[in-house]
């Protein structure tokens, strides 16, 4: 019984990290499984209080990242705090777009995340530029400072997971550490 937890374990900080690809807080998610682990899960595959230091650690990083590449894209061209936040709402919608439609790929899986990053991305760009739009500002600028969240958005997207994956690496790996140092 104690191997179907851990499968479970496994399965559910997989299915955690995909959640990035939609906008949404797989990076904590993954914490919070692994903090329900380290109180709850098997004694033979507990892990060390430091494994989860450093989960926080590594969702924080990714968290900033993906906040300064999106807000700061716009920004630097002039965007508003109006359209940085509809920017956000439209990757949002767009994320979840791209991961329910997906694009046309050989392997579902696979077009549902490229899907899913390139629409969080193209909603982004929608966002910004109604904001901007919202807020008087000429629709070449409007479109520009889009763009700019557009491309922020996916560097914070790329960043996120980057940090995500090394999250599931650790958080995969720990509870097996304890059996190769005894």
């Amino acid at each position: 019984m104690i191997y179907v937890w851990l499968i479970a374990f496994i399965l559910l900080v997989l299915a955690s990290w995909l959640l990035n690809f939609i906008g949404m807080p797989g990076n904590w998610a993954i914490v919070a499984l692994a903090l329900i682990w380290f109180f709850l899960g098997p004694e033979k595959f507990h892990f060390h209080w430091a494994v989860l230091i450093m989960l926080v650690v590594l969702a924080a990083i990714g968290e900033l990242i993906e906040f300064l590449a999106s807000v700061l894209g716009a920004k630097n061209l002039g965007g508003s705090n109006r359209g940085a936040t509809l920017s956000v709402i439209g990757s949002i919608i767009g994320g979840l777009l791209g991961a329910t439609f997906g694009i046309p790929f050989p392997v579902p899986l696979v077009g549902m995340m490229i899907g899913s990053i390139l629409f969080a991305g193209i909603g982004a760009w929608i966002g910004a530029t109604l904001g901007e739009r919202w807020g008087g500002k000429p629709m070449k600028e409007s479109v520009q400072i889009g763009g700019a969240a557009f491309i922020g958005r996916l560097l914070g997207t790329a960043g996120k997971l980057v940090m995500g994956t090394t999250m599931v690496i650790l958080a995969i790996a720990a509870p097996f550490l304890p059996l190769i140092f005894d």
